[in-house]
């Protein structure tokens, strides 16, 4: 797990790059502080950087940026391919030959073998950049679900790319302007959405997809992995019972967390009380230099007791468990670098880098965790909710007057006793699958972004994002519901929060962060499950380990990874609470922190 960075020149007049990418490197280092390097081409046209957080072949062997075995490509990579000891004995078998004993090289050659095809046989997490000595050109990838990030701009006719945006903002050469649309995806969605980013003219590039540069800046685009049309293509399952269906889904998650436990590093899961991460546990338990560790929050609103059925999951399953008991004094002290580290702005994070922080003070490199159970197994409120109240708001008439009375009346009624105003958007929004899913993960509503923005600011910027005619298209020619709502929560929230915070979090503190259960192999093979005749839920898959876990976590309530917001508010920044939700108050702090720390 590194962090990468490039500049290629094709304008016709040369420029030294040099102190630009040394200093985009530098900005770095939290990512890889064990190796850092600089390749540049004969004709400094192509500049590429890398930081190395080193966890597979701890050699110098695996320093980058990488030149191939023949000298015809160089690499900056990061990331994981699991899978890389089988390519590289097909490689092997095909006459390939080897230097070292890292996935980087792997990785390397079978570009150089299949080309944009060898993206199809990867298994990891990954983004990376090969230059072609030969053809001149630049390769630029990114994993299917884009759990690692690669943000890209061009400016003046030189393209610049690294894994995060304040790397390329740190450029000295370069300028940029706030995106109002970004900012308006903040308000919405509490994070920016997409591939636009808080910056005009930074883009990050498309999860599952690629984009290869010639010599004079031309750009070859594609894509080599959709999610949508892994949902629609995928085949039906018949099983004949309940049994069989839980053997298959046992064996696919044994599967990927065993490919994720490829390290040459000691391994940490992040373990909480519920049922994802008590499943990676359970699934993990063979290995006996592997450990939990969980964190609670002491003298805090925040009493969630996650500590005493973690331990309990860990005994079970042979683990060596730790506690971290959190209180708001030691977040005081770690708020101020968690604002500076913050990437892009978002109102979430804060419980990864705290658990991320103490992993590395316990000398832990890899931390395992159960991301993406809720999306695929419906463990979110908005599986139950949404179709309940889509089938209620179906047999109700729609009426302009009674909107606008939900809208104007109903919302100014329950802002000023401090309740929760979605409800006023709850008649214009409850007919609509899409239309709901919004109303359950927005932040802000209409109104209240209204009174942020200016009238001109807001018309211009709402109709730009086209929000409910992007979603509508997100699951058109989807016909289960189910699927519906788990695209969109995969799309709206894992991919562009979850996902993304859980990157910048945890290599802000050097630390990598894998997620067994989002993993590409094993989300293909397990869609065919969820399309089949068993119904598959987390009830399901607690039945499924059910021997390894115990009895009281699929009857403890949902709490999720859960932060004392209002207590920190008040301690750290003696800000009172404006709204009755503390998540609304810190986003407006947190917006607030990132603006005034990246000056727009």
């Amino acid at each position: 797990m590194c962090g990468i960075s490039g500049i290629f020149n094709f304008q016709n007049k040369s420029y030294n790059f040099s102190p630009i990418i040394k200093r985009m490197v530098n900005k770095q280092n939290n990512r890889g502080p064990d190796n850092s390097g600089i390749w540049n081409s004969s004709c400094n046209k192509v500049f590429l950087g890398h930081n190395r957080l080193s966890i597979i072949d701890l050699s110098t062997n695996g320093n980058q940026p990488m030149i191939s075995y023949h000298n015809e490509f160089v690499i900056t990579f990061n990331g994981e391919i699991y899978n890389f000891k089988e390519i590289k004995i097909e490689l092997i078998n095909l006459g390939v030959k080897f230097s070292n004993n890292t996935d980087t090289e792997v990785l390397l050659e079978s570009y150089k073998h299949w080309g944009i095809n060898s993206l199809s046989k990867l298994r990891g997490m990954y983004a990376f950049s090969i230059w072609d000595l030969k053809k001149k050109t630049l390769l630029l990838a990114r994993d299917p679900f884009g759990i690692k990030p690669l943000y890209y701009t061009h400016k003046n006719n030189v393209f610049y790319f690294a894994s995060e945006v304040k790397t390329i903002t740190s450029a000295t050469n370069l300028s940029f302007k706030k995106s109002l649309n970004g900012l308006m995806d903040y308000y919405n969605w509490g994070n920016v959405q997409g591939t636009n980013t808080i910056f005009e003219d930074i883009y990050s590039l498309k999860a599952g997809s690629y984009k290869l540069i010639d010599y004079s800046g031309k750009e070859t685009n594609g894509t080599f992995a959709d999610i949508k049309e892994s949902i629609l293509n995928s085949k039906e399952m018949d099983f004949e019972n309940n049994i069989d269906a839980s053997l298959y889904l046992k064996d696919i998650i044994d599967e990927t967390v065993k490919y994720h436990q490829v390290s040459d590093v000691p391994i940490t899961l992040m373990l909480s009380s519920g049922l994802d991460s008590s499943i990676l546990a359970s699934s993990m338990n063979n290995n006996a230099n592997n450990k939990s560790l969980t964190m609670e929050f002491s003298n805090s609103e925040i009493k969630t007791n996650e500590n005493y059925l973690a331990k309990k999951t860990a005994a079970i399953n042979n683990l060596k468990h730790s506690l971290e008991t959190v209180s708001l004094d030691q977040i005081d002290k770690l708020l101020n670098n968690f604002f500076i580290n913050m990437d892009l702005p978002t109102n979430d994070g804060l419980n990864t880098y705290l658990i991320s922080n103490f992993a590395k003070l316990n000398n832990s490199k890899v931390l395992i965790s159960g991301i993406g159970g809720d999306e695929l197994f419906s463990g979110y409120p908005s599986f139950k909710r949404i179709p309940v109240i889509n089938k209620i708001f179906d047999k109700l008439p729609y009426f302009k007057s009674l909107n606008n009375l939900f809208k104007n009346q109903l919302f100014n009624y329950l802002k000023k006793f401090k309740l929760n105003t979605k409800y006023s958007n709850l008649y214009a929004n409850g007919k609509n699958l899409e239309k709901t899913f919004f109303w359950q993960r927005s932040l802000f509503i209409e109104n209240e972004i209204k009174e942020i923005f200016s009238d001109q600011e807001f018309k211009r910027e709402m109709y730009n994002l086209d929000l409910y005619e992007n979603l509508a298209n997100d699951i058109k020619y989807i016909e289960n519901p189910k699927l519906c709502i788990m695209f969109l929560e995969l799309k709206y929230y894992l991919q562009t929060k979850l996902l993304r915070d859980s990157d910048w979090t945890s290599m802000s503190n050097s630390i990598e962060l894998r997620t067994p259960l989002i993993d590409w192999t094993f989300f293909q093979k397990l869609m065919p499950l969820l399309k089949s005749n068993i119904f598959i839920d987390k009830k399901f898959l607690f039945n499924t380990y059910k021997k390894y876990l115990p009895n009281e976590i699929l009857k403890r309530k949902k709490t999720g990874f859960s932060v004392p917001y209002k207590d920190i508010q008040k301690k750290s920044f003696h800000v009172e609470s404006k709204y009755n939700r503390s998540i609304k108050d810190w986003s407006l702090l947190s917006i607030k922190k990132y603006s005034e720390l990246n000056q727009i």
